[in-house]
């Protein structure tokens, strides 16, 4: 083989490697660009060229494994701010609650109160309009029934009580499993 026939070959050699290299890189990029994994199986595979060849060229495999530290390192820092902002949004949720819990306190408070003065009025104007004597069994019933409602009242309030302190428990114990899995700064 003459010596122009070499160069000729090696020059086409030469040519071939940078086209693969421009394409690993180009594959690299892409890859990157999309946030995927970067294996070295992966990025071969998306240039249309052999792992070997990428683990004969070293300055590629440290292309490689530089875009892939830059990925995870930004896959973490959104990790991180999701949980924080999760954390928050659990923490207004938490607030949101507590003062619906309030607000339906006073509403039920206010209700009773309503309750009792228009189960008042109706007891005073059976008792004026039938007089006391005709209508005391009346009464009575109408007394065993107020203290029934009253009871069922009483009941309700104390489920909505312990429906509050169980949300409350299961917020601090949300908070209390978050704050564990968060890292420390």
């Amino acid at each position: 083989m003459s010596e122009a026939a070499a160069d000729r070959l090696r020059r086409l050699r030469r040519t071939g490697s940078q086209v693969k290299t421009a394409r690993v890189r180009a594959a690299l990029d892409a890859t990157a660009t999309a946030g995927e994994a970067m294996p070295v199986a992966q990025i071969a595979r998306v240039a249309g060229v052999s792992r070997r060849f990428i683990y004969d060229h070293p300055e590629l495999r440290a292309e490689i494994e530089l875009k892939t530290a830059q990925a995870v390192a930004q896959f973490s820092g959104r990790l991180a701010a999701s949980a924080r902002v999760s954390a928050a949004s659990l923490r207004a949720d938490q607030e949101n609650t507590r003062a619906e819990n309030r607000r339906l306190r006073e509403r039920i408070r206010l209700l009773e109160t309503r309750l009792s003065e228009v189960l008042g009025a109706e007891v005073a104007a059976e008792i004026t309009g039938q007089g006391v004597l005709a209508g005391e069994k009346a009464l009575q019933e109408q007394i065993a029934a107020l203290h029934a409602q009253v009871g069922e009242l009483t009941d309700a309030l104390r489920r909505k009580d312990e429906d509050l302190d169980g949300a409350r428990q299961a917020n601090r114990d949300l908070m209390a499993e978050l704050n564990r899995r968060m890292p420390r700064p």
